[in-house]
């Protein structure tokens, strides 16, 4: 295994991807104008959106009143633009789809997330411990948590138009 291979491994790993899933859809329901749980085509996006660099620094830089829409207008409007960034969201989501899974198992395995009759992840019971995390993982739970409050007011046909994507 190769350096690079084991940083990544370290950086988007199950648990860490598991715990992220349950602060996504605890901030969607918390955002939700119904507290709605978030449908779960959406948690093949979170993982996609903020362990990709360029796709997380722009999630980061968007204020949280912007919305989805100003955060998908950020690509074309970025000196050079970056399109082609925003457009691969969908492939890497596809690309992707082992890593959410696992991750989602994990959520499941040991309470943090289930999934509902109707299709959408409910947090669990277990409470994830407030403890010191690395800035990092804070930084990353914080734009997971931004990027639920932008897609719960919206329905999955309008999120799939702003980032362009398919569910």
């Amino acid at each position: 295994m190769t350096s690079l291979t084991h940083e990544l491994r370290l950086m988007q790993n199950p648990a860490l991807g598991a715990v992220l899933l349950l602060r996504f859809a605890k901030a969607y329901a918390t955002a939700h104008p119904e507290h709605q749980a978030a449908p779960l085509p959406l948690l093949f996006l979170v993982l996609p959106a903020v362990w990709h660099e360029p796709t997380a620094t722009q999630i980061i830089s968007t204020q949280q009143g912007s919305g989805l829409r100003a955060f998908a207008a950020k690509f074309t409007e970025s000196r050079p633009p970056q399109l082609d960034v925003l457009l691969d969201l969908h492939e890497r989501a596809r690309r992707w789809r082992p890593k959410s899974r696992e991750a989602m198992r994990m959520a499941m395995a040991v309470g943090l997330l289930r999934i509902g009759t109707d299709g959408r992840a409910i947090p669990g019971s277990q409470e994830w411990p407030n403890v010191s995390q690395p800035s990092t993982a804070k930084t990353m739970s914080n734009a997971v948590e931004k990027f639920a409050g932008w897609c719960a007011p919206l329905t999955l046909h309008e999120i799939s138009l702003a980032l362009h994507v398919k569910f």
